[in-house]
């Protein structure tokens, strides 16, 4: 556990990036409702099925932006400034160049792309509508995404925090304009999505321009060898997440298998929910990843595993509390979501048996979390692929044997799984730091 005097740099870290990633957890719910209330089921299916796309958006951007957080974050803990700079200056590079094919990919092949991942019939036709329109914001939501870790690694944590909760309120009000007052449906929602976003975009891009933060032009030209370091390390926190997203598609893909689109609807909303816990767990993580990397910098071990060590407490705490919640508001959540009359026992039913797995994701992610933070790509991205991979064999063998059933319990059958590989990686990492 992390000592005293550890605690106020702690927190000021931690406590604004949880808050953070709890509004977004809000504000993606409160977007949830207001589709299921004006669309019905299928608007929640259409936007669930469309929802992994806009997730690459998001993973793209916070891949690059963590990693080059992470390595400007060592470099500088190792005193070396002008390579920090010089590795936010690539970083940001990066992102404007990822953003480019997204946007035209997402424009071209919006319907191919859905149907692949599950739409069918009035659901397709609502998951096209909503992608299309995101597509054309898919430039901010990459730069938003990623400068939000560069922020946080310079210290701002408190300005990062702003921009995003500023950006989820404007969210809401137009949702609320473009949805229920306008009826402008999911492509309503998704315009809500895409003007919030420009609008941090613009704090985002007076933040670099002030002449405080400004990058010099020269370290925005590209270099080899950082752009692969960012890439190599970027890689598991491209996969964290993206990775609930596969576990979507693979669950949509199978749902619709077994129980048709009134599994989709009830999934669609346990999604939404699922997302808030997770993205909650996953702030203690990413919160106190600057920290760990500057104390990885400058060589200091102990301050390392006694931030690891309370990250596993806080993380797997809130993964009881939000068991606890699920369980506790299992009746509310389908009203709250206005779920058809037979979808709504099958949510009821389904949001306690899913949450159970979060209990352990606690541990899977914090410890995924932790090797990319001391720039252990090896160990991260090997929990990220594996987990992957293993979510298509257990939610295949699961539904196989157990249909629907199979596909709620699926999650917890996983993360027993990678917990199990995860206390391997860093046994192992402990026996070769002892070597």
């Amino acid at each position: 556990m992390i000592t005293r005097s550890m605690v106020p740099e702690y927190l000021k870290y931690i406590l604004p990036t949880m808050l953070t990633f709890t509004m977004a957890g809000i504000y993606g719910v409160i977007d949830g409702v207001f589709v299921g209330h004006a669309v019905g089921d299928a608007g929640l299916a259409g936007v669930n099925v469309a929802y992994p796309l806009v997730c690459l958006i998001l993973a793209a951007g916070t891949g690059l932006g963590m990693g080059g957080g992470v390595i400007s974050s060592i470099a500088r803990g190792k005193g070396e400034t002008e390579r920090s700079q010089r590795i936010v200056g690539v970083t940001l590079f990066m992102l404007v160049v990822a953003s480019i094919p997204i946007l035209m990919l997402y424009s071209l092949f919006a319907e191919q792309l859905c149907r692949v991942l599950g739409g069918q019939g009035e659901t397709l036709s609502q998951a096209v509508c909503y992608l299309k329109v995101i597509a054309l914001g898919a430039p901010f939501q990459v730069l938003v995404t990623g400068c939000t870790p560069l922020i946080r690694n310079k210290g701002m944590v408190a300005f990062a925090m702003c921009v995003q909760v500023f950006a989820g309120f404007v969210n809401v009000v137009l949702d609320y304009l473009f949805v229920m007052v306008w009826g402008r449906g999911t492509a309503g929602a998704a315009e809500a999505t895409v003007v919030s976003q420009a609008v941090a975009f613009l704090f985002v891009l007076g933040f670099f321009l002030h002449r405080d933060n400004r990058v010099p032009l020269r370290d925005l030209l590209p270099d080899g060898s950082i752009c692969a370091h960012i890439l190599k390390l970027g890689a598991a926190p491209f996969g964290l997440t993206l990775l609930p997203e596969v576990s979507t598609v693979v669950n949509n893909i199978s749902l619709s298998y077994y129980g048709g689109e009134t599994a989709l609807a009830a999934y669609a909303v346990i999604a939404y929910v699922a997302f808030f816990v997770q993205i909650m767990i996953q702030s203690v993580g990413d919160g106190s990843q600057p920290l760990i990397s500057v104390y990885r910098g400058a060589g200091d071990a102990d301050a390392v595993r006694r931030l690891r060590n309370t990250n596993y407490l806080v993380a797997i705490a809130f993964g009881f509390v939000g068991l606890g919640i699920m369980f506790a508001v299992r009746n509310a959540i389908p009203l709250l979501f206005g779920a058809s009359d037979i979808v709504k026992p099958v949510i009821a039913y389904a949001l306690p048996v899913f949450s159970i797995c979060y209990i352990f994701y606690g541990f899977t992610h914090t410890t995924t979390s932790y090797f990319y933070a001391v720039d252990d790509s090896r160990s991260s991205n090997t929990l990220v692929v594996a987990e992957a991979i293993i979510v298509c064999v257990v939610v295949f063998i699961m539904g196989l044997l157990f249909q629907v059933d199979g596909i709620w319990f699926s999650p917890t059958v996983l993360q027993m799984l990678l917990c199990i590989m995860a206390s391997t990686l860093l046994y192992r990492r402990h026996k070769a730091q002892k070597e």
